[in-house]
């Protein structure tokens, strides 16, 4: 059960009832419902960045017109992440992180590419925007504009990123902002008719001024439409960060055609009353949004808001997570699906039938992952379907073990991986819609992450792939994405008390049962080219014990460099399979189906099924259908990322796109953007003299490459730098560039 604490009336602005808030500040964890984790730029919401330096390494940066004044010599590592495809997005020159990635394709310009990143250069998180128009070779970046508040104030704290276009080409940013001394929080949405060059700044409305909600927007003369882009925001009252308002988080947004039947609506900026839209802004679209909303009623809700007028009015936002028997366990008294986070919505473009997938916590053990669906354009939403368990109670934290994270700042609930801090809970995982009608109309697919074949002692997190081809009632899978050795332990559960969040991490016996594949994203383009895309650590083998940056937290031999890998795998023919169907797969949905999968995976598994493998692992790897290959150039230090190694982001989202270039055959590209860390670099000391902050030069940028739709990346067993460089264990900074006057 969650705690809550400094519990208050609160009042919602887009219109609801009092209920009462928990503070996100609190680190939110039970061996029973361990889902409704804050997201990282909330978690940190109180850092203020900062290095000692002013110059640090900038490998990946491309053909810049006019650059900083340089005195540096470049190491290994750096000359090493220069080398290869991959093009640094984010062109600032500050030394400070960026990561947690989104990206999203212009279906009227292929070459135009938005992204969207959590970005610290300012010396605090906020909403980095970066904009190409020669297919990622060349970008322009800048931090969104900050919404203005009836206070006068504007919401200089931002994150959560998502970029999304829609047919007509315009692109929106959906992200959540909030003070970082204070309760005020919001989820808004930036609108870009330029190719995310050029945002508007969204407002919250000022009034009523009059008659029919009328209202204003910032000061006198302000031509902005009052209440644009403003889907939730909550105003502190009493100046402080207690929980005195409910807290907005983790945000998503899609974009889709309006089912049939359904046309378009326009609201007040109040009560959210429906009224006549001006035509002239209707867009080809409706843009659907869904968020997390932290409150007494429920730990986390599952919140849903859409606009068919381009994110400038917004439906009132209500709960969409529904309640079903595998969301009554016996510690709760009610069947509802509260305890959620990490929502996605998706869409078919040919229908409009919305699904959102997200994470829920209500169970007597691990977690699960649950999809709610529309056919009216949300105006009502089924009762949830289980696609199946989320092995994430088992994953390493403080409490179990890991005090080493512990002692640099790391949160003591967080989940983290084997020989790194950086947080690892299951915020988000990945759904898609087929962007196919016809016998595809019906058609979506989620992948998920989790420990199954790990321990808390040794991590081996991997990416499961699950499809439904009947609306997202029935589910198939599950089946591993990634091909790498990946072995079931004698017993998951070793260690870990089921009644109480601590365990004996001794009581696990030493042994690297795999690398950890974490962040997954899934994408299908209208061929039916499906790609995934995730990071991975299975390259390095061989980095030794009490190695890196941290070498306190060095346990296991390998499995601690990141590289950033894809899986693909196509999807041509589909048969429906209705929910009365159990146990072997039909001939006709097996593609992209692990032999050992089967139908309806969760009546077989239940939670916490105990020791020994389940459906779908697929031991020997040469039968798993997915064709794994290497995107990133080099495998960089996670330890080097923000905070000392704490945070990389909570996902790295991918698109690819709605288009497919080339021949029908399988020409075409996708794209990658993820976070990376090739130039971070530490102290020259094994340890960061300030724990839990950042040493000289730690900093992780944000990268991109395309490669073929049809999975043609690097394969695995040719790539020259497949393994744990000495150069990237520990790269200290050249003394050369420390400012003499501030010291290291």
């Amino acid at each position: 059960m969650l705690a809550f604490i400094a519990i208050a009336a609160f009042i919602v602005l887009w219109g609801g009832s009092a209920a009462n808030a928990v503070p996100l500040s609190e680190g939110l964890f039970s061996d029973e419902d361990d889902a409704a984790m804050v997201s990282g730029p909330i978690d940190f919401r109180d850092s203020s960045g900062g290095t000692n330096v002013t110059e640090c390494p900038q490998a990946g940066l491309r053909d810049r017109s006019s650059g900083p004044l340089d005195r540096r010599s470049k190491d290994d590592a750096e000359k090493k992440g220069e080398g290869g495809g991959d093009i640094r997005v984010n062109q600032d020159y500050s030394c400070l992180p960026q990561d947690e990635t989104a990206l999203d394709q212009n279906p009227r310009s292929s070459k135009n590419y938005v992204a969207g990143a959590n970005d610290y250069r300012l010396g605090w998180g906020t909403s980095g925007f970066y904009s190409t128009t020669d297919n990622g070779n060349h970008w322009y970046d800048g931090i969104t504009p900050f919404p203005s508040l009836p206070s006068g104030d504007n919401l200089d704290g931002g994150g959560d990123p998502v970029t999304v276009f829609d047919r007509a080409g315009v692109v929106y940013y959906a992200q959540i902002n909030f003070n970082r001394t204070d309760d005020t929080s919001g989820v808004w949405v930036n609108r870009s008719t330029n190719g995310g060059f050029t945002w508007t700044r969204p407002c919250v409305a000022i009034g009523p001024l009059g008659p029919d909600e009328a209202a204003a927007c910032g000061g006198a003369g302000d031509v902005r439409q009052p209440g644009d882009g403003t889907v939730s925001f909550f105003q502190d009252t009493d100046g402080q960060l207690n929980g005195s308002q409910p807290g907005n988080d983790k945000e998503w947004i899609t974009a889709g055609p309006r089912p049939a039947g359904v046309s378009a609506k326009c609201f007040t900026p109040f009560s959210h009353s429906v009224r006549a839209c001006n035509p002239d802004v209707v867009g080809v679209d409706r843009l659907y949004v869904t968020f997390s909303l932290f409150s007494e009623t429920g730990s986390a809700e599952i919140m849903f808001s859409y606009s068919d007028d381009q994110a400038r009015s917004w439906s009132a936002a209500k709960p969409i997570y529904g309640a079903a028997s595998f969301c009554h366990p016996s510690w709760k008294a009610t069947d509802d699906c509260t305890d959620s986070q990490g929502s996605q919505p998706t869409v078919n473009p040919s229908t409009g039938q919305l699904w959102v997938g997200f994470i829920n916590g209500d169970t007597e053990d691990e977690d699960q992952y649950l999809v709610v669906t529309s056919t009216d354009g949300g105006e009502h939403f089924s009762q949830p379907s289980r696609v199946d368990t989320l092995y994430d109670i088992n994953e390493p934290r403080g409490v179990n073990g890991r005090s080493d994270c512990i002692a640099r700042g790391q949160g003591s609930t967080r989940a983290v991986p084997t020989n790194s801090c950086f947080r690892f809970d299951p915020i988000m995982n990945s759904i898609v819609a087929d962007k196919r009608g016809g016998a595809f109309a019906n058609d979506l697919y989620v992948v998920l992450v989790d420990n199954r074949n790990g321990t808390i002692r040794d991590s081996n997190n991997d990416a499961f792939f699950y499809k439904s081809t009947n609306g997202g009632t029935t589910w198939i899978g599950p089946t591993r994405v990634n091909d790498d050795r990946s072995q079931t332990p004698t017993n998951r559960d070793c260690g870990r008390n089921p009644n109480s969040i601590g365990g004996n991490r001794a009581d696990c016996p030493e042994q690297n049962w795999g690398a950890d594949q974490f962040f997954p994203w899934i994408t299908i383009d209208n061929k039916g080219n499906m790609n995934v895309s995730f990071h991975d650590r299975r390259l390095d083998t061989d980095s030794p014990v009490g190695s890196g940056a941290w070498p306190t937290s060095k346990t296991e031999v390998g499995n601690y460099l990141v590289w950033y890998w894809g899986a693909q795998c196509s999807i041509t023919s589909t048969q429906t399979v209705s929910q009365a169907t159990t146990g072997p797969v039909p001939a006709g949905a097996k593609q992209c189906v692990a032999p050992e999968a089967i139908v309806n995976p969760t009546v077989k598994t239940g939670f916490d099924p105990g020791a020994g493998p389940v459906p779908g692992n697929g031991q020997n790897s040469a039968t798993l259908p997915f064709n794994n290959f290497q995107i990133s150039d080099v495998g960089t230090n996670w330890d080097y990322s923000f905070r000392a190694g704490l945070f990389a982001g909570d996902y790295s989202g991918n698109s690819s796109g709605p288009i497919v270039t080339g021949d029908d055959a399988g020409g075409g590209q996708a794209a990658a953007f993820w976070t990376d860390a090739r130039n971070g670099r530490g102290s020259g000391t094994p340890t960061s003299t300030q724990p839990g902050r950042n040493p000289i030069c730690e900093q992780s940028d944000v990268f991109f490459d395309r490669f073929s739709v049809k999975g043609g990346g690097r394969k695995h067993d040719d790539e020259k730098g497949g393994k744990a460089d000495d150069s990237f264990l520990v790269a200290p900074c050249p003394a050369a560039i420390k400012d003499k006057k501030q010291g290291d």
